[in-house]
């Protein structure tokens, strides 16, 4: 039986990006037009007993993102919606104290030049779910959203800069952020 997806020329990963707290995951289980991949990372990290900082989670992110761009360009994925990627590793790289930025700007440099891209597009979801919350061990690094947000424009910036399709979605966390979200996906 051959899988009619092989072999596919067109775009076919979605990243969904984005600051904690700006609702990704949330507009992501809203849609229904595209299939979800959400790596596990909590649970690896807790497998493999990471400590926060060390620089090996940095590159076992990385590796996750490598294997799943090749998968992707060498036709083995359909369209699918992923629930933070690239960005998020060398956002976090950085944010955690594994890697320098210099250091992620060389990761992304390097992912642009394999490649990597070319059947991407990113969402960087922007917005504050307000409210608090006892999601994960990530919890406390909430305090420092600011941060974080500044990586993730910094680094945006460079990707569009390498002619990366990247572009920014307000979510003000209400009906008409989902139906826009619901639409900006089944356009893709």
């Amino acid at each position: 039986m051959v899988i009619s997806f092989f072999y596919t020329k067109n775009m076919s990963l979605l990243i969904i990006e984005g600051a904690r707290k700006s609702g990704k995951t949330y507009l992501v289980q809203q849609q229904k037009s595209l299939p979800v991949f959400k790596f596990d990372f909590n649970s690896n990290f807790e497998t493999w007993e990471f400590s926060k900082n060390d620089e090996i989670v940095h590159w076992f992110g990385l590796g996750k993102e490598v294997m799943l761009h090749e998968l992707d360009n060498q036709g083995f994925l359909p369209k699918i919606i992923v629930d933070r990627g690239i960005l998020t590793n060398s956002v976090w790289g950085v944010f955690q104290g594994r890697i320098t930025e210099q250091e992620a700007k060389r990761d992304l440099i390097n992912f642009s030049k394999r490649g990597f891209f070319r059947k991407t597009k990113i969402i960087l979801v922007e917005g504050l779910y307000e409210q608090n919350r006892n999601k994960d061990i990530w919890d406390k690094d909430d305090q420092r959203r600011e941060e974080e947000k500044g990586l993730f424009s910094s680094f945006s910036s460079l990707l569009l800069d390498l002619g990366v399709d990247i572009e920014v979605f307000h979510n003000n966390m209400d009906l008409d952020s989902v139906i826009r979200f619901k639409s900006k996906v089944s356009q893709f």
